[in-house]
């Protein structure tokens, strides 16, 4: 039942030298329990950087949930940023009316955004599509890169039919989209801890191309990786 102290009924028994009383607000009561909630989540933050007032249980519990905030927010910032591009980058819209021209154009649902390990930023393969990896990109500028670079395998694999068990038709493709895709500017470079003032360009497309071509299992024997991107790059 509730209770309207304006009500006629209510002010009938109201003397009239009387005080009201002011309820609160619903907006200080919500703000409130925002203030509490954030509250309690510095606390645990507290407790948990500390190591002090946590048992093992609840350690292990708010580190779980923890890396599941963080998971979920680098997966809405990853798609967010992919279909920002996928509208306003002159290089990826490029790309992706040169891949229509091709006849396999992508749609969003192509690109996936997905957690990874720390050795790599993102990934093509014909039956699943582009992978971007959520965890590792710092800027917009990282992830629209990494967008072009798969890409660029995915042109080549629907323009020129290429055979990822060869590791030559694999190395052709690792340099051309090193060297195309901005995976090789002077910044991403810098930040690699890679400088020179000639020929960096060059040496990263080697450099990156073969790091991809070794991933390869039918390129991993010691030595191949180097001898088929050195002789393509010729």
């Amino acid at each position: 039942m509730s209770f309207d102290i304006n009500s006629e009924e209510t002010q009938k028994n109201i003397p009239t030298n009387s005080i009201p009383i002011k309820s609160e607000k619903p907006i200080d009561l919500l703000e409130e329990s925002k203030n509490e909630k954030k509250f309690e989540k510095w606390r645990k933050s507290l407790m948990y950087i500390t190591g002090l007032g946590l048992s093992e249980k609840e350690k292990t519990e708010y580190k779980i949930e923890l890396e599941r905030k963080i998971s979920d927010y680098q997966h809405k910032k990853c798609e967010k940023w992919r279909d920002d591009l996928m509208k306003s980058s002159a290089i990826v819209v490029f790309m992706l009316k040169n891949l229509e021209d091709a006849g396999c154009k992508p749609d969003k649902k192509h690109f996936k955004c997905l957690p990874c390990d720390n050795t790599r930023s993102g990934g093509f393969s014909p039956d699943h599509g582009i992978m971007l990896c959520q965890n590792r990109f710092y800027s917009k500028r990282h992830i629209e890169d990494t967008m072009v670079h798969e890409m660029i395998h995915l042109y080549d694999h629907c323009r020129f039919k290429v055979d990822w068990n060869s590791c030559y038709h694999h190395a052709c493709s690792e340099v051309r989209a090193a060297a195309l895709s901005g995976d090789c500017k002077w910044s991403r470079e810098i930040k690699r801890g890679f400088f020179n003032f000639t020929k960096q360009h060059q040496a990263c497309a080697k450099r990156r191309a073969i790091l991809s071509v070794q991933k390869n299992a039918s390129c991993s024997a010691p030595g191949v990786a180097e001898k088929v991107v050195n002789e393509v790059f010729e």
